[in-house]
């Protein structure tokens, strides 16, 4: 079978490429997925570089979530979910990512693909959304009286966290680089857009909320937009903590949270239990089913294609999701 593998760290055009390896099985609790598509992320540059806290060790593949189709189950899983689309976290961290024909996921993380829904679609969903959820609706309890700041606002998650934002209610202020990613970022759905390369961010959300501040930040990015947008925070607001896609964390001193009683929030969908992930994942599908979300899929790689589609991540032209389709299949 074909695989995409990194077999040393380095920059990722240096130390990616596409193999032929042996086949594998599913162990207890697991379930082999033929990929129809894979979705990659900033984590996926990092992993290349070993910057990145859950890099697997080497020789592995990329692209920690993915979509297809179940041909195999392991020890302890319902032989039911042979033949069943799903999508989901792959184990990459056992060196066995979605950029490949096949891919290994846990049974009880493998969720149900709509009939309506394409791979590409599908192989976006997981990650972005679930980030999304956790960050606004169970850790900062996001309400339509909310103004919600979404930084990186055109990756994936950020473009995740702005569509759910709306969804649930809440105004949206968006923060990209360039007239294309603003554009982009209206064209999803946000109320106003910040151009962090020509407007600074403390002041323009300012301006946007009469002088209040917002009420909610979603911060994937860190560094100094992380700081800007931490002095644009209202009074009891919530600063939902992703990642730092800058490269570093937003240098905010824990006393200074205290004037303006603002909640430091860290947010990442782990840890929590099956049934609840599920719970978040049909909420999820309403929203979409309803056309209140969209997976951005105009950033779709082939498979051979694929060191290309890394490198279009490392290089910071995301609008959206990157998808790699892998399988030529009808749903893909």
């Amino acid at each position: 079978m074909r695989a995409w593998r990194v077999g040393r760290f380095g920059e990722p055009s240096e130390v990616l490429s596409l193999e032929e390896i042996d086949d594998f099985e599913p162990g207890p609790d697991q379930v082999k997925v033929a990929v129809e598509a894979a979705g990659l992320g900033l984590p996926d540059v990092f992993m290349c570089r070993d910057n990145y806290p859950l890099t697997p060790p080497l020789p592995f593949t990329p692209s920690q979530e993915a979509a297809g189709t179940v041909t195999a189950v392991g020890e302890n899983v319902d032989a039911s979910l042979l033949g069943s689309r799903v999508l989901g976290p792959t184990l990459f961290q056992a060196q066995r990512g979605g950029l490949a024909d096949a891919c290994l996921m846990h049974a009880r993380g493998a969720f149900p693909i709509p009939d309506a829904m394409s791979g590409i679609e599908a192989a976006g969903f997981f990650i972005p959304y679930q980030t999304a959820w956790i960050g606004l609706v169970r850790r900062a309890s996001l309400t339509p009286e909310d103004t919600v700041l979404v930084l990186g606002a055109s990756g994936s998650s950020g473009c995740a966290a702005l569509q759910l934002a709306k969804a649930k209610g809440a105004r949206v202020i968006a923060v990209a680089g360039g007239p294309d990613k603003g554009a982009f970022c209206k064209s999803m759905g946000a109320d106003e857009v910040i151009d962090y390369r020509k407007d600074d961010i403390t002041a323009g959300a300012r301006a946007l909320t009469d002088g209040k501040g917002v009420s909610v930040v979603f911060d994937p990015v860190g560094g100094t937009p992380g700081r800007a947008a931490f002095e644009a925070t209202a009074f009891e607001g919530r600063f939902v903590i992703i990642g730092y896609a800058s490269g570093e964390w937003p240098a905010i001193g824990l006393p200074e949270t205290l004037p303006r009683n603002i909640s430091l929030v860290g947010a990442m969908p782990v840890g929590y239990s099956p049934d609840f992930m599920l719970h978040a994942h049909r909420d999820l599908l309403g929203h979409w089913e309803r056309g209140e979300l969209k997976v951005a899929g105009s950033q779709v790689f082939q498979f051979e294609d694929a060191l290309e589609a890394i490198e279009h991540i490392a290089a910071g032209k995301v609008e959206g999701k990157v998808v790699v389709r892998v399988s030529t299949g009808k749903n893909a």
